[in-house]
């Protein structure tokens, strides 16, 4: 009751679209991937996961680590398993197609009758018949095709292909618009094992490609003689001419919806597949839940303060706040994996004058991950010393501690640094300094990377601080 009290309680607009989305991405690879062989693959793939998620959770540490292990590939598998099925996702999610080339295809009354001649006859001489109409989905990748044709379609054409002794006969004929594009084409054959015994291969292929797709199969049963007209899944079985006739007119015909039915188009699009949907938004929470989770706990972190856009000729002196107390709210198990590097302040100088500058930090200048919400900070009022700025070069003398030998010399490189500062600074400064260098050190090493220093502090070294300098002894 308290899990679901924290669920309650997160639930703002942002979270709301955030798992309606997820919803939307979960029930197209659902749909996609529904009654294929990939989809039983997918479902073992997702108990894989909730295994390695309760493993996790009672502390099985072996399974857990080599699930992880097992995760590092684990994207490279899904890509090559369901190459198929993410094209076909891809296809359905572009909006191209609804741009172009998706219009319904108006079938001519004709074409409808010399199906209807070749199909009767046909079924008449109890000859096997398997007919593809493409309607707005392409097939490309669904349909393999035989042999490639483009003619008219006509009822003699079609009894020519599906005679015994025709090398065509093998496989289905694929129409799109009122030609014969292809035939001998195999199709995809369906999984569903409710599918009764009666049926045989045409009925399944038929069945696995409009599973798949929008296109409309026409069946003709060798051993029965009998009719059938197969959509989205669903054989329909006709023995009468005239309601055969209705129903692929109106499988073919693009018509104008009733006024009554545009009304309601937007209701049964929601009620379509209800229990898909359904379990596509449980996943979705599922996922939020476990993600994200309830955002009721709140971390505090000590941020840093990045200055950008700082403008030439300027510069901050003084002493000036670098962090900041930051408190920010998410789910617990969220902080305890936050990593504390990804949480930092920017402030904008672009437009400071001369002078005390005074900032405000607020929620929009803390840079913090996703699903996080920023509750607190402090402080929160900045002042900053701007003061009129310039550079100029000086001389790097090394500090040696120590006698050298005789007929010897300490060479540095660079031998000048660039130093850049308060212009009433600057003109105080006449060289730079490195950190002490014990002779002895540099007589056994020869040559030794040494970091430089400035003073007074506040002034940089060209833009670098500390700035390393090779020191090498040469001579004797």
């Amino acid at each position: 009751m308290q899990i679901f009290r924290d669920f309650i309680y997160s639930l703002s607009a942002t979270n709301i679209v955030d798992m309606l989305i997820i919803t939307c991405m979960i029930y197209l690879i659902l749909a996609t991937m529904r009654g294929s062989r990939s989809f039983q693959i997918l479902i073992s793939l997702l108990a894989l996961a909730l295994f390695y998620v309760a493993a996790s959770r009672v502390g099985l540490v072996l399974t857990s680590v080599i699930f992880q292990y097992l995760s590092a590939v684990l994207i490279i598998v899904l890509v090559i398993v369901f190459q198929p099925e993410i094209r076909e996702m891809l296809d359905r999610a572009s909006p191209i197609r609804y741009l172009r080339g998706r219009r319904a295809v108006d079938t001519e009354p004709d074409l409808v009758e010399e199906v209807l001649g070749a199909v009767g006859e046909l079924a008449r001489q109890r000859l096997g018949a398997l007919i593809v109409f493409q309607r707005r989905e392409r097939l490309g990748d669904l349909v393999l095709k035989g042999k490639e044709l483009d003619c008219v379609v006509s009822s003699e054409i079609l009894l020519a292909i599906f005679q015994k002794t025709s090398p065509l006969h093998d496989g289905a004929v694929l129409i799109k618009g009122d030609r014969i594009r292809a035939a001998s084409c195999i199709l995809p054959l369906s999984t569903d094992e409710t599918l009764s015994s009666q049926y045989g291969t045409r009925h399944r292929a038929a069945v696995g490609l409009s599973e798949r797709s929008d296109a409309l199969c026409l069946v003709v049963s060798e051993e029965r003689g009998e009719v059938s007209l197969v959509d989205r899944g669903q054989i329909h079985n006709y023995s009468r001419r005239p309601d055969f006739r209705l129903a692929l007119r109106r499988g073919l015909v693009s018509e104008q919806p009733r006024a009554s039915e545009a009304r309601g188009g937007l209701f049964r699009a929601l009620i379509s597949n209800w229990h898909m949907k359904l379990a596509s938004l449980a996943a979705a929470m599922l996922l939020w839940f476990m993600i994200v989770g309830p955002q009721r706990s709140v971390g505090q972190f000590n941020a840093p303060i990045q200055y950008t856009n700082l403008p030439t000729g300027v510069e901050i002196t003084g002493k000036w706040v670098d962090r900041v107390d930051v408190r920010i709210r998410g789910s617990e198990s969220s902080l305890a994996k936050l990593n504390p590097e990804s949480v930092r302040a920017l402030v904008d100088l672009n437009d400071v004058l001369p002078g005390v500058n005074f900032f405000r930090i607020s929620a929009k200048d803390l840079r913090v991950p996703p699903g996080f919400k920023v509750v607190d900070i402090e402080p929160s009022d900045l002042h900053l010393s701007i003061v009129a700025a310039s550079s100029k070069i000086v001389k790097v003398m090394p500090m040696i501690e120590g006698i050298l030998p005789p007929g010897s010399r300490v060479l540095v490189v660079p031998a000048q640094v660039k130093v850049r500062g308060a212009d009433d600074e600057l003109k105080k400064v006449e060289s730079a300094v490195t950190d002490p260098i014990k002779i002895e050190e540099l007589v056994s090493a020869r040559k030794m990377e040494v970091p430089v220093s400035i003073r007074p502090e506040g002034l940089k070294i060209g833009g670098i601080d500390p700035l390393q300098v090779t020191v090498s002894l040469e001579g004797q």
